[in-house]
C-alpha cells in the first residue's frame, strides 16, 4: 500500500529539517511569536493603554487584518472548488494547494480577531453556553467553525487520496464561507449609524474582493512555491495559472467599476455619506485611496496581467502579489474611514470634531506582523506537507 503524503512527510522529517521551506517557516515563525509576545503584553496591561482604538472608533487595523484573511481564505476556497467541486479541469492541479491555503488564511483571520478582543475566550465558551441565533456575532463564530471543521476534513481526505469524498465536504465549505462572507457584510450593515457601510452594493463587494484576492494569492504563492523548489511551473501549473489570471482580470474590471463609483461619489456628493467619501477620496485618507485602492489593488495588476499576456509566470505572479497589498488597503479604509465621521455631526455639536481619528499602534501593528508570518510560516510548512518534501535542481 503506497504511504499518504502525510505519512512519507513523517517519516523522512529527520532529514528534511533542513530544508528552505522548512528553515524559511522557522524564520516566519520566529516573528510570528515576537507579534504574539506584543498581543500578550496588550492583554495583560489592557487594550486602553497599548491599542489606538477609542470609544469612538473602537475597530482598528486588526479587525482589517481579519476581514482580509477572511476573505482570502473564501477567495482561496471558490478557487479550489472550481476545480474540485465544479470540475473545471484547468484549475484542479490548484485543489489541494487552495484548500491548505484557505485553511490556513481563515486560522490567520480569526487569530487577528481574537487577538483584537480583550477577553478572546468569552467568544468561543459562550457561543456554546449561550447561543443567541439572533446574533450576527454568533452567526460568525457558528459558520466559520463549521467551515473550518468541513475545510479540515476536506484536505485529510485529499491527502488520502479520496477525491470524491473531499468534494462533499469541499461542497460543504463552499457554502459555509460564502455565507459567512455575506456575514461581513451585515456586521457593518447592521449599524443603522454607519452609512459609509450600508450601501446596497456590499455583497457583490465583498465577494468580488474575496475572489480576487483569492486569484491574486494563487497567482503568486504557486509560482513562489515552485521556486523554493527550485523549478519551474509544470505544464498543467502554467495552465492554472494562466486560468486563473484570465479569471483575475475579469474580477479586476468588476472591482474597477467599484472603484470608480467611489471616486464619482467622493468628487460629486452623490452619496448617503457625502463626508466620508469626501475624506477617503479627497481627505486624509487621499493616499491610501489613490495609492492603495486605484494603483496597486486594480491598475497595476491590470498592466501586468496585459503586459505577460496572461501567461508569462512572473508578471502574473507580480500582479497578484501587488493585487494582495492594494486589497488590504481596500479594507483598512473600508474598516476605519467608516468610524471617523461623528454620529451627530450634521447637528453642529459644540466641541465636536468633523472627523474623528485613528493611527494603529505599535502594538497594533506588530500583532498585524504577526499574523501576516504566521500565515507565511503556516504556508511554507504547507508546501513540505503537499510536496513530501521533493525538490528539482
Amino acid at each position: 500500500m503506497s504511504k499518504s503524503p502525510a505519512s512519507a512527510l513523517v517519516q523522512s522529517l529527520p532529514g528534511r529539517l533542513s530544508s528552505p521551506p522548512l528553515l524559511l517557516a522557522a524564520v516566519c515563525a520566529t516573528v510570528s511569536a515576537v507579534g504574539l509576545a506584543f498581543a500578550g503584553h496588550a492583554l495583560l496591561v489592557g487594550h486602553e493603554h497599548t491599542f489606538g482604538t477609542t470609544r469612538e472608533v473602537p475597530w482598528g487595523i486588526l479587525i482589517a487584518s481579519y476581514v482580509f484573511f477572511a476573505s482570502l481564505s473564501t477567495g482561496l476556497c471558490i478557487v479550489a472548488a472550481l476545480g474540485q467541486v465544479f470540475k473545471i479541469e484547468a484549475f484542479q492541479p490548484f485543489v489541494k494547494r487552495a484548500v491548505f491555503l484557505a485553511l490556513a488564511a481563515i486560522m490567520t483571520g480569526l487569530m487577528s480577531i481574537s487577538l483584537e478582543l480583550e477577553n478572546p475566550w468569552r467568544v468561543g465558551l459562550y457561543s456554546f453556553l449561550s447561543p443567541h441565533p439572533e446574533s450576527n456575532i454568533w452567526w460568525k463564530s457558528t459558520l466559520y467553525s463549521s467551515y473550518m471543521f468541513f475545510m479540515l476534513v476536506n484536505l485529510v481526505l485529499l491527502l488520502q487520496g479520496r477525491t470524491r469524498a473531499a468534494a462533499r465536504f469541499g461542497l460543504l465549505g463552499l457554502v459555509a464561507c460564502l455565507a459567512a462572507n455575506l456575514n461581513l457584510k451585515a456586521d457593518m450593515s447592521i449599524i443603522g449609524a454607519r452609512g459609509f457601510w450600508r450601501e446596497q452594493y456590499m455583497p457583490v463587494f465583498f465577494l468580488t474582493l474575496a475572489a480576487l484576492a483569492g486569484c491574486a494569492a494563487m497567482m503568486f504563492l504557486s509560482w513562489a512555491s515552485a521556486k523554493l523548489r527550485g523549478r519551474e511551473l509544470a505544464p498543467d501549473e502554467e495552465r492554472a495559472v494562466g486560468a486563473t489570471g484570465r479569471l483575475a482580470l475579469g474580477l479586476l474590471v468588476v472591482a474597477g467599476f467599484f472603484t470608480a463609483w467611489k471616486i464619482h461619489a467622493g468628487l460629486s456628493g452623490a452619496t448617503e455619506n457625502p463626508e466620508a467619501m469626501d475624506l477617503l477620496v479627497k481627505g486624509a485618507y487621499a493616499g491610501k485611496f489613490w495609492i492603495g485602492e486605484v494603483v496597486l489593488a486594480v491598475a497595476l495588476p491590470v498592466v501586468f496581467l496585459l503586459a505577460g499576456r496572461l501567461k508569462n509566470a512572473y508578471a502574473l505572479a507580480t500582479a497578484g502579489l501587488v493585487s494582495l497589498v492594494g486589497i488590504f488597503f481596500v479594507y483598512y479604509d473600508l474598516v476605519v474611514v467608516g468610524q471617523l465621521v461623528p454620529h451627530f455631526h450634521k447637528y453642529n455639536v459644540v466641541d465636536l470634531p468633523r472627523y474623528f481619528s485613528y493611527t494603529p499602534s505599535l502594538h497594533e501593528n506588530m500583532i498585524l506582523a504577526g499574523a501576516v508570518f504566521f500565515f507565511l510560516a503556516l504556508y511554507l510548512a504547507g508546501e513540505e506537507l503537499l510536496s513530501g518534501g521533493r525538490r528539482s535542481g
